[in-house]
């Protein structure tokens, strides 16, 4: 609305060069008073509907633009979009732990449990491709997008990120930690490099959905989900636990 009203005004400024002579014409009975005063407003409102719907369109396009460098982005990282990420996808590491000699599960629960895991990472895999498909339909749309799709799809991917990092990312570390992490001691320093992408990835999205609060659009959230899972981490107690246990 404030946007609106600002090429309202724009408007009326650009529309006071014609006025002087609109009012020589009304003293001289040439135009009347109740023909001239609507003409001039009218031209103002149209004018500030014009100047309000390019901006509009044009915030839109820059927006979605951003947001489609985020998907594209978590689909390399996540779902080998582009390229892929070979062993640092952190689902593949389900097919790599070892639960022989665990003794907070079995081999048949882990079993279970990764399916289970699986099965939600390929259904977002599906919501990903068509989260994706509807960003580049809006791109395409763009001078005729409402601010609703623009919100309903900046929303999805925030919803859409955090059940990834919960229900995929956590829970996968979440089972490999109750296994034989010496049998993934290769796969330690591609995690690494999974956990710091995935951390760039998430400040690179609060920034954005920051930038759009500060503008004016209700987004859902301001901060997507933190992956706050590493097997690998210990704490200081656990270190020295480690240390002075016997041989």
């Amino acid at each position: 609305m404030k946007a609106f009203i600002a090429s309202f005004v724009k408007g009326q400024v650009l529309l006071l060069a014609p006025q002087p002579i609109l009012l020589v014409l009304i003293i001289f009975n040439k135009v009347s008073l109740y023909f001239g005063a609507p003409v001039i407003v009218s031209l103002a409102v149209l004018w500030g509907w014009f100047d309000y719907s390019g901006k509009a369109q044009r915030r839109g396009a820059s927006v979605l633009k951003k947001l489609e460098r985020l998907v594209d982005d978590f689909g390399w990282l996540n779902f080998q979009e582009g390229g892929g990420a070979g062993n640092e996808l952190v689902v593949s590491l389900l097919d790599k732990a070892s639960f022989g000699s665990s003794t907070l599960t079995t081999p048949q629960l882990a079993v279970a449990t990764t399916e289970k895991i699986k099965e939600v990472y390929f259904a977002l895999e599906l919501w990903y491709f068509s989260m994706r498909q509807k960003v580049r339909l809006l791109l395409r749309k763009a001078a005729s997008m409402i601010e609703y799709d623009l919100l309903e799809v900046v929303n999805e991917f925030i919803e859409f990120y955090g059940e990834f990092v919960e229900k995929v990312a956590e829970e996968t570390l979440r089972l490999i930690a109750k296994g034989d992490l010496t049998s993934l001691e290769s796969e330690r320093e591609g995690f690494s490099t999974f956990k710091t992408r995935l951390a760039e990835l998430r400040g690179r999205a609060n920034a954005f959905l920051q930038s759009l609060r500060d503008d004016g659009l209700p987004v859902s959230e301001t901060k997507v989900r933190a992956l706050e899972v590493d097997p690998w981490f210990k704490t200081g107690t656990e270190v020295s636990e480690t240390k002075q246990s016997p041989p």
